[in-house]
């Protein structure tokens, strides 16, 4: 996908009309940029994104990626209005993680015996110790140990992720999916990991943010 270059106002017009995410559209802009290296510190540059609203967050984000190359946002070219229209769609922090809008947070570790239920996303702040179980209609990050019984997606959605800072469960699900780990303890990792679903069974690997 090319990101195209023109002269406007005594500095750049870079085109990043073609992109569809805020993410692309960062790369595009970091790849041109790249290639104007020779321009002098302080270049002014305007940016058209086209029929395209960012929100001031990622305004922002594009002001210091142009800061980066000693550039500075001189306008940025949009086609619509903002109170009429919606934001450019943003990544999620976890990649493939569909969204819920309802999320419920639990600041405590749920003990053995213990169930929690929720239609849309569960975050424990805290560990699931083994005997316990937490089903969630879309997906569920613990920011502890995972060593009781998980089931996201309970709903049917496949595209549900199970995410803990130390993953040893008991069983993990993910819609229809099972899978229990195998005999023995798993060799102990020191980065967090996350379950998903790919070609049709569960997989387990390291977190990327």
């Amino acid at each position: 996908m090319s990101t195209a270059v023109k002269q406007a106002r005594g500095g750049m017009l870079i085109d990043l009309k073609a992109y569809n995410t805020f993410a692309q559209m960062k790369k595009g802009l970091e790849k041109k940029l790249t290639s104007l290296a020779d321009l002098p510190i302080g270049s002014k540059v305007s940016i058209d994104i086209g029929k395209k609203i960012l929100s001031n967050k990622q305004v922002r984000e594009l002001e210091d990626t142009l800061l980066d190359y000693g550039m500075h946002l001189e306008e940025l070219m949009s086609g619509r209005l903002p109170d009429v229209e919606e934001e450019l769609e943003e990544e999620p922090v976890i990649e493939g993680m569909t969204h819920y809008d309802d999320t419920a947070l639990i600041c405590q570790h749920i003990r053995s015996g213990q169930k929690r239920f929720v239609q849309g996303n569960i975050v424990v702040l805290g560990d699931i110790n083994p005997g316990a179980e937490v089903v969630a209609g879309g997906n569920i990050l613990v920011m502890g140990s995972l060593r009781g019984l998980a089931h996201a997606g309970v709903f049917g959605d496949e595209g549900a992720i199970i995410a803990a800072y130390r993953l040893n469960p008991t069983q993990l699900r993910i819609a229809t999916h099972i899978t229990r780990p195998p005999d023995g303890e798993r060799n102990a990792v020191d980065y967090p990991e996350v379950a998903r679903i790919r070609e049709g069974r569960v997989i387990i690997e390291k977190l990327k943010i």
